[in-house]
């Protein structure tokens, strides 16, 4: 079986890890306490919040727990709120949940953001995200698209809502440079 490493929970510098002591003063340990998960940005921006207003719970909740609640709200969410057919929705689960960001390092790249999750049908089995990779985009298609039926996951249940399903910011225009940090100078 290929070893998948799930690289979890991607923090981001701005206040996203809070460091704070345990109190013991007979070690050094440090308590981490985790105040949020962007591996998948739109994920927990669409099913934690709007399914009941469940964003700081689901940040904050270990990404083992996702198949409890996290695929509960994404059960009502799509049900209720974009009225997607249970076959999509079952896939919607099996492709996001663990909110997590999946690489295989047994597969050559390139990264392909869901690319593990897919089986490759995002453009690669890496797994991971590219720079230029339109996560948010490809999230939302998810959601309220067709991206999983135009992948081969599931057939088209006809209840896409093409007007949601793009924050219309694309990655043209960036400014990406071919060395570490990878961005350039702010517009």
């Amino acid at each position: 079986m290929k070893s998948t490493i799930l690289i979890g929970s991607l923090m981001i510098s701005v206040g996203i890890v809070v460091t704070g002591c345990t109190g013991s003063s007979s070690n050094d340990t440090q308590v981490f306490k985790q105040r949020d998960r962007l591996s998948r940005p739109v994920i927990n921006e669409v099913f934690a919040t709007v399914a009941g207003n469940r964003h700081k719970v689901n940040n904050e909740a270990a990404p083992k727990d996702d198949s409890k609640q996290l695929s509960k709200d994404i059960q009502s969410f799509m049900t209720v709120a974009a009225g997607r057919s249970q076959a999509t929705i079952n896939v919607v689960k099996a492709v996001v949940v663990p909110d997590v960001m999946r690489v295989d390092l047994n597969q050559a790249g390139p990264a392909a953001y869901l690319g593990v999750e897919t089986g490759g049908a995002t453009g690669g089995k890496f797994g991971g995200r590219k720079l230029t990779d339109d996560v948010v985009d490809t999230s939302l298609g998810i959601v309220f698209g067709t991206t999983l039926s135009a992948l081969g996951l599931v057939a088209d249940d006809g209840k896409a809502i093409a007007a949601l399903t793009s924050d219309n910011v694309g990655s043209g225009g960036k400014h990406f440079t071919t060395t570490f940090p990878y961005l350039g100078r702010p517009n």
